[in-house]
């Protein structure tokens, strides 16, 4: 049976554990803390258009798999079905597909664009809503949200004959915070008249007619979420790792050694600490290559803090490169080591706060798993 340890408790190492459990390892994750995944504000961005990232984005992550988009689309489907089951096996339904892209309207009423979505969010896509008369919900003790304005805006922005209501919740404080309802059963509106209901985020046991609004970090969602995949085996930092002869022999977590066949690295990027910033981006544990654009960024002198300044989501491409198994690359782009793989946020050449912001790490996590489980 192969050994694996998994370093990261977001949403790629979660992946990675299930794809290597699933083909038989014995795996123990390592995790030091939530990672970005527990702010993310409810719907999941999984890939916009596969064909045009495999055409025009030659060091993204899934163009770097070197698979065509028909393996690709059924590593998609298998990946997504597993998670989505596990989830749900934790109380955490999700409803959607990474082939379809919904719109859910956020606590401003500001569409935001989703593949797949908690199944309390689901009832709220927007074009679904076309026709309906919507109650937006409202708490009177709350200061940090209004209903009023949210309305308004869903009937401005996206024509939905939407109307606020307010609610009261006596035992709330004044001027109470909308993550003060998190946990809180939903209390029913009195006006509906057979309204679609839609609810800020928080609250549980909606009525059948409910949905919750997306909402922005800290997130109930994303508390959710990270509730749902935290199960590692170990809490822990992961400060050094033990190589020899091109290969990871053991991982060091306080006063504890942790030595395994494979090791999938999902340390996320400076959130999660897969990165460090600076001058020069850096991978701190295993001073692995962090490329930009293809390049290292230590090659690119002065020329990348120029882009950085003109545009700092620069610095969001910047993170490691694997081979077409997901094996890191060292600064001359060889593989650094042979039975380590990387997933998720700290891989670069792609944007983890735009359209393929889930899908990386969900796609990259699966199948590093995967193929570390049958090394």
């Amino acid at each position: 049976m192969t050994t694996l340890v998994v370093v990261g408790g977001g949403i790629a190492g979660y992946c990675a554990a299930l794809a290597a459990r699933r083909d038989g390892a014995n795996v123990t994750v390592i995790a030091r803390a939530p990672g970005a995944t527990a702010l993310y504000a409810g719907g999941m961005e999984v890939i916009d258009d596969l064909e045009a990232v495999l055409e025009q984005q030659l060091h993204h992550p899934i163009t770097r798999l070197g698979l065509d988009s028909v393996r690709l689309s059924t590593e998609f489907d298998t990946a997504i079905q597993a998670l989505r089951l596990a989830l749900e096996k934790e109380g955490l339904k999700f409803e959607g597909t990474w082939r379809t892209r919904g719109l859910y309207a956020d606590i401003h009423g500001v569409a935001r664009p989703a593949n797949l979505v908690p199944a309390s969010v689901a009832g709220g896509e927007l074009r679904a809503l076309g026709g309906k008369r919507v109650a937006v919900i409202g708490v009177r003790e709350v200061g940090d949200y209004d209903a009023a304005s949210t309305a308004q805006a869903l009937k401005e922005l996206h024509g939905i004959d939407a109307f606020p209501e307010e609610v009261s919740i006596p035992d709330l404080p004044q001027a109470a915070s909308l993550t003060d309802l998190y946990g809180r059963r939903a209390p029913q509106p009195l006006r509906t008249r057979s309204a679609s209901i839609a609810y800020p985020p928080g609250f549980t046991n909606l009525p059948r007619e409910g949905f919750e609004l997306l909402s922005s970090p800290p997130s109930p969602h994303g508390w959710r979420l990270q509730q749902a995949i935290a199960h590692s085996d170990v809490r822990a930092e992961v400060t050094s790792f033990e190589t020899a002869r091109g290969r990871v022999a053991s991982a060091r977590a306080g006063d504890r050694t942790f030595r395994a066949d494979a090791f999938v690295l999902a340390t996320g990027r400076h959130i999660g600490g897969g990165l460090t910033g600076g001058r020069v981006t850096s991978e701190p544990l295993l001073n692995l290559g962090v490329f930009h654009d293809g390049s290292p960024v230590t090659s690119l002198g002065t020329r990348l803090q120029h882009l950085q300044y003109l545009d700092p989501a620069e610095e969001l491409r910047s993170g490691l490169l694997t081979d077409n198994r997901l094996h890191p690359l060292d600064d001359d782009g060889r593989v650094a080591y042979e039975n380590l793989y990387a997933a998720g946020a700290v891989l670069g050449g792609y944007d983890y706060s735009g359209p393929c912001g889930f899908g990386v790490p969900i796609l990259t996590g699966w199948l590093a798993g995967r193929w570390a489980a049958k090394s």
